[in-house]
């Protein structure tokens, strides 16, 4: 009976809040529409968030290092601004998606190399790096809107690589890989446990031997490499490019990140909690879009999610160390009493 018992399947901790709020989220949308949970429906939906999964995965490396990346939707605004800017001028545009995503890399390394040579706080210099980034694109870019882009690179979001059934959109099969990948590089391999010990106690972590520095470093590169990704993604999707491109990206991205259990402060995160985080975000949003409910609220409910999932667990933590702490005693008490 205790084996049986032992053998039951438990949902981790991190998962439940946004496990709850994906079908909280998914039975508010079908009262609104009977059409909301249509499989078909639900897949290219996804189409809009596939960016802002990718950004968040590489993000969840960098939040575990206890670093934060707020330059991301401004890094993907210059990138795409870098391959518009080249398109125009004639050159091929698989050479322009190249430099995109060149682009994407050198601009995370600068953030790395800022925050790691001069010791100052990732939040401080990618709050700075934000304005810069999203200046560079509104320097290049102007008003002009660069939109002539070759038929085949448009509509990347509409093709299928599995076309029977509801189908599998090709940004949806790259979120799907890329998350695989993410999840052996953070949870099975010694490049992941070496970021959770820099975030847990970086200091302890360089008396180890570690290469704390690198790790870092790697973590904003690869949050750099995967948003120039994302800047040729959303082009191809939009078809278009203008300066204010992935505006508020930077924001949903690091919710999905927090929500799926990361923590804020470095030392603890899961890919899983990551991929879940994202499709409980991506349900709120498209479920207050099938009732009417305006932008500004939409963005205030994301913004309240994100305040109560750093505030929650915190809570918690506090009530139960709290409860430890009065056992403890109570134990104590009763030991003194006996003798």
């Amino acid at each position: 009976m205790t084996s049986v018992r032992n053998s039951r399947f438990k949902v981790p901790g991190h998962l439940i809040g946004p496990i709850a709020i994906f079908v909280v989220a998914m039975a508010y949308g079908s009262i609104g529409s009977p059409y909301f949970l249509d499989p078909t429906s639900l897949i290219f939906n996804t189409g809009r968030y596939v960016e802002i999964g990718l950004i968040a995965l590489a993000l969840t490396l960098v939040i575990i290092n206890g670093d934060i990346d707020l330059s991301v939707a401004s890094n993907l605004a210059a990138s795409a601004a870098v391959m518009a800017k080249l398109y125009s001028h004639g050159i091929p545009i698989y050479i322009c998606c190249l430099a995109a995503v060149v682009t994407g890399l050198l601009l995370g390394l600068l953030n790395g190399l800022i925050v790691i040579k001069f010791g100052l706080p990732s939040l401080v210099v990618t709050l700075a790096t934000l304005a810069l980034y999203r200046g560079l694109a509104q320097v290049m870019l102007g008003d002009q809107v660069v939109a002539d882009y070759p038929e085949s690179f448009i509509g990347m979001d509409q093709k299928m690589l599995v076309s029977f059934g509801p189908g599998l959109p090709i940004p949806l099969a790259v979120f799907a890989i890329a998350s695989v990948i993410f999840y052996f590089v953070l949870h099975r391999s010694n490049f992941g446990l070496l970021n959770v010990m820099s975030g847990s106690n970086a200091s302890a972590s360089k008396f180890s031997g570690i290469k704390v520095d690198t790790v870092r470093l790697t973590a904003f590169a690869t949050s750099g490499l995967i948003t120039g990704i994302c800047a040729v993604m959303m082009t191809s999707r939009l078809g278009v490019t203008i300066s204010n491109v992935g505006l508020g990206v930077e924001l949903l991205a690091i919710t999905v990140v927090v929500l799926g259990g990361t923590d804020i402060f470095g030392g603890r995160g899961s890919i899983s909690g990551t991929v879940v985080a994202l499709f409980a975000i991506m349900a709120v949003r498209e479920s207050l879009v099938m009732q009417d409910v305006n932008g500004q609220v939409q963005d205030a409910a994301i913004g309240l999610l994100l305040i109560l999932t750093v505030l929650v667990p915190r809570i918690r933590a506090g009530y139960i160390e709290q409860r430890n702490r009065r056992k403890r005693f109570n134990e104590s008490q009763s030991k003194a009493g006996t003798h």
